[in-house]
């Protein structure tokens, strides 16, 4: 049953880290009122969503890569990557490209 109390990047990262499906995940944001727009993908990243808080502080791109594997990137701003945006890492800090993918669980 979705909590609906998915409020900053950092409760995302929480969630993610402690292991969380690509669907629970996606329930737990749309219970939480955060806005989805899809995402342009490319042949290795698939498709995707962005996810963007309801005070368009944070945002996250959940992607579906062909091979069926999810993997998510939790930003500092509301465009999902969007220039001038940086990843986040685990400590909610800009990190690597390696630091910031977090594969979902299946």
């Amino acid at each position: 049953m979705p909590s609906g109390n998915i409020l900053t990047a950092t409760d995302i990262i929480n969630l993610i880290v402690g292991g969380i499906d690509k669907t629970t995940l996606e329930t737990e944001l749309t219970a939480s009122n955060w806005i989805s727009t899809p995402a342009r993908g490319g042949s290795k990243s698939g498709s995707g969503t962005i996810w963007t808080s309801p005070n368009n502080q944070s945002s996250v791109r959940i992607m579906t890569k062909p091979d069926g594997s999810s993997y998510a990137r939790v930003y500092n701003g509301p465009g999902g990557g969007a220039p001038g945006e940086q990843p986040l890492n685990t400590f909610g800090q800009p990190g690597t490209r390696v630091e910031t993918h977090f594969i979902l669980l299946p």
